[in-house]
């Protein structure tokens, strides 16, 4: 997979137009740092097959193994401790070099288990698959432009409406084909598939009853500002998605979701002790769902600073969330923000437990490298629903609490706190956990509504 220049990975989580990074995508594309530190996997690594012809095949492999402890599962009086591992191995083909015309075939195989998950809906498509096809696609391109085409994960932007979340034992993928162009300053996307339905006993298929196109316009890749006072990076996009669900009109959903973003950044390590960025994104859904019609929105604006020159070059990102809702009385129109195929864990708490319509979330997020085989990430949020008269929803739009007779907006605090430990070039330790404090709302409308404790411990080993 492509690997472009971003800029700072604190300041801007993914960048405009990026392809999503597979868990092995960055493996495939590593070169040793030098011949000391080279070593066995190494020789799987653009092996020629050709003599000198640029014809080379790349071997790359993921192991993972992760347990989860629950109480309070969902703020409920629910507890659980299961685990789950995941396999991946993938062949990479290429020919030609990146610097002009090239070809490329990428297969990556994947097995992936849960092991004792008694949380409601047991072992879900998102945790367990047996021996499938992760991604399987072909690349024709030129520099930094390329067409792909056959089942591959799609992230864009900062992955809130679409992205391939590898906090998901089986990840998301997608069949379809994807065209990127980018031409100096300029980057122009466009993308058609189907989500792929992950089926735990059967081979995986994409879904005959959704499909999405987008169009992205936007900044390329590292690209600077075209002039000061302009976003250092900026996007608008286009995303259209289809639901005909056979047997159900009244599911059936034309969704166009329109929108963009922009970031402004100041300062260097070379010029400043600080660096600065701005960021904003909204968007509109229009459309229609069975004989309703769609007008819902949502926004968002973070700040942030990072000290550049300070050991382990801490950062600090504030900002406020916010999407529509359901409206009393307007049966007519569809007024809840829906959210699309989006990395729901990196964005509204990593326990996963507050969707984001009909929700003001206020938050603060820190990164600090203490270390340099060491990260550190902490995150507080705080959610208040924007209506009163609509409840709370998940991450996958269903109804989490609905509104009741509760005139309370206060619905949860989180906080969150991982961390990534490298133990050797190939092995990583994860770890972290979350508290979600219920707010009044949740406490009115379920007497039961606990604390949620969360932790989690886990090993990756990539080559």
């Amino acid at each position: 997979m492509t690997v472009v220049p971003r800029l700072d990975r604190r300041l801007v989580v993914g960048g405009a137009l990026l392809l999503a990074s597979a868990p092995l995508s960055a493996v495939v594309a590593q070169t040793p740092p030098n011949t000391a530190a080279r070593d066995a996997f190494d020789r799987l690594k653009n092996m020629p097959l050709f003599g000198d012809r640029p014809v080379t095949f790349t071997v790359a492999g993921h192991a993972r193994w992760r347990e989860e402890f629950f109480r309070g599962f969902n703020t409920l009086p629910l507890n659980d401790d299961h685990a789950q591992t995941r396999l991946l191995l993938a062949g990479d083909l290429q020919v030609g070099k990146r610097s002009g015309a090239y070809g490329r075939l990428f297969v990556e195989a994947r097995d992936a288990q849960s092991y004792g998950r008694t949380l409601p809906g047991g072992v879900r498509p998102n945790d367990a698959d047996r021996a499938d096809f992760q991604t399987a696609y072909v690349d024709l391109g030129y520099g930094r432009s390329m067409l792909r085409v056959g089942r591959q994960e799609i992230g864009l932007a900062r992955e809130r409406l679409f992205g391939a979340p590898d906090w998901s034992n089986t990840r998301r993928s997608s069949q379809g084909s994807r065209l990127q162009l980018v031409r100096g300053a300029f980057a122009f996307e466009a993308v058609e598939a189907r989500p792929i339905v992950v089926r735990l006993r059967q081979p995986n298929l994409a879904d005959s009853t959704q499909r999405f196109r987008t169009l992205s316009i936007g900044s390329a890749p590292g690209a600077r500002a075209l002039h000061q006072a302009l976003p250092s990076l900026w996007q608008g996009y286009w995303y259209e998605q289809t639901v005909k669900p056979a047997g159900n009109p009244a599911a059936r959903a034309y969704r166009l979701t329109t929108g963009g973003r922009a970031q402004w950044q100041w300062g260097t390590a070379a010029t400043s002790h600080v660096q600065r960025s701005v960021e904003f994104e909204g968007a509109r859904q229009s459309g229609t769902v069975g004989m309703r019609s769609i007008n819902a929105w949502f926004w968002v604006t973070e700040g942030a600073l990072q000290w550049k020159r300070t050991r382990g070059a801490p950062s600090l990102a504030l900002g406020v969330e916010e999407a529509s809702a359901e409206q009393r009385g307007t049966d007519s129109a569809l007024e809840q923000f829906t959210v699309l195929y989006p990395a729901a864990h990196q964005h509204g708490g990593y326990a996963d437990v507050i969707g984001r319509p009909n929700i003001r979330e206020l938050h603060a997020i820190s990164v600090w490298d203490p270390l340099t085989s060491l990260n550190l990430r902490a995150a507080l949020y705080h959610f208040d629903r924007l209506r009163t008269d609509d409840g709370v929803y998940t991450k996958q739009n269903t109804v989490f609490r609905a509104a009741g007779s509760s005139e309370s907006r206060h619905v949860a605090d989180e906080l969150d706190i991982t961390g990534t430990w490298r133990a050797t070039r190939h092995l990583r330790l994860i770890f972290g956990g979350a508290l979600v404090v219920p707010g009044a709302f949740l406490k009115e409308t379920l007497t039961s509504s606990e604390t949620e404790r969360w932790g989690f411990v886990g090993t990756t080993y990539q080559f």
